[in-house]
């Protein structure tokens, strides 16, 4: 009997010890607090911006190409790229580069959801006629195409909502692929 109860206490000991072992194994320490040993930077960055081409837009002169590119490296936090990629469109780099993405576009919001950028554009700045809009498409869309290759479709949106069109000329509903101004 007396070899049961020293049994018996010894097991409730190693079962107490266990419990106290296995506590906080695997559980939510309950705050929010970022791990500090994992420090987010910002990255380089290489982008294809894609600009009207200045003297296309005032001669239509069809043997020129609509677009130039101008290859820019800048930096960036990582969910920001797409963003600052675009706000680099408001100023051309050299003569004969040209934007329609003026001051009075305000991009919302950029971001990346599955491989679509959604590129949410203030509401209050889309007005324009149908080359104003082709070429806001068309850079917006060729420089985030050409510039991320995790970027496969690029989906427009005004004040959050899916438009029907930007300017009121083209077909904006469907996500823009690399494809949709090859002529």
């Amino acid at each position: 009997m007396k070899n049961n109860k020293k049994w018996l206490i010894i097991s409730c000991l190693i079962i107490a010890l266990s419990m106290f072992g296995l506590t906080g194994c695997g559980a939510d320490t309950g705050t929010d607090e970022p791990d500090n040993d994992i420090e987010i930077t910002e990255q380089d960055y290489r982008a294809s911006l894609f600009f009207a081409n200045g003297e296309y837009v005032a001669s239509g002169d069809e043997s020129l190409e609509k677009y130039m590119v101008y290859e820019s490296e800048f930096a960036a936090m990582p969910g920001d790229a797409y963003f600052n990629a675009l706000n680099l469109l408001k100023t051309p780099p050299e003569e004969g580069y040209s934007t329609m993405i003026t001051d009075k576009i305000k991009f919302n919001d950029v971001y990346l959801q599955g491989n679509t950028v959604y590129v949410d554009l203030d509401g209050n700045g889309l007005h324009g006629g149908s080359l104003e809009e082709s070429y806001l498409i068309g850079q917006v869309v060729n420089t985030l195409l050409n510039s991320f290759a995790e970027v496969q479709q690029v989906q427009f949106l005004i004040d959050g909502e899916m438009p029907e069109s930007l300017m009121g000329h083209i077909d904006a509903a469907s996500p823009f692929t690399k494809d949709a101004f090859a002529e």
